[in-house]
């Protein structure tokens, strides 16, 4: 019995939800990521350029050293259980579409990964394609 309760309870830590809503962002407070989650999360698609831009511009609840995520950002934020879209749930602005990594494709530099939130896959593509944009930021700056 002692090792059941035991179990349950590491169980219940490992599996427990690690994200955390806020105003206009979602925080993972295991891996110390801001996760943007605003209306602008829904409202446009860019090019894989402008996208990298975008996030570095980018001024949200007081902070400025926003960054594009890297494709294993992104993927980290996917939830294969739920289908579009196939994100966590404290994310409220969601298109159940394409959002751009930061990561380049090592053979091809004219194209970069991105994640379809419909089913949670990862795909590459011309960095030319339209993707929605979703900007992140470490939380605790050195």
């Amino acid at each position: 019995m002692r090792y059941l309760f035991c179990s349950l309870i590491l169980s219940s830590a490992l599996f427990s939800n690690n994200f955390i809503k806020s105003e206009n962002i979602v925080i993972d407070i295991k891996k110390n990521i801001m996760w943007q989650d605003n209306h602008e999360n829904i409202e446009f698609t860019e090019n894989w350029t402008f996208s990298k831009e975008y996030c570095k511009s980018l001024t949200l609840n007081g902070y400025t050293d926003w960054k594009l995520p890297s494709i294993k950002e992104l993927q980290s934020i996917v939830d294969i259980s739920k289908k579009k879209p196939s994100i966590n749930s404290e994310f409220k602005f969601v298109v159940p579409s394409s959002y751009w990594s930061r990561s380049q494709d090592l053979v091809n530099k004219s194209n970069a990964w991105y994640v379809g939130f419909k089913t949670g896959a990862t795909f590459r593509d011309s960095k030319d394609y339209d993707c929605y944009i979703r900007c992140i930021r470490t939380r605790f700056q050195k």
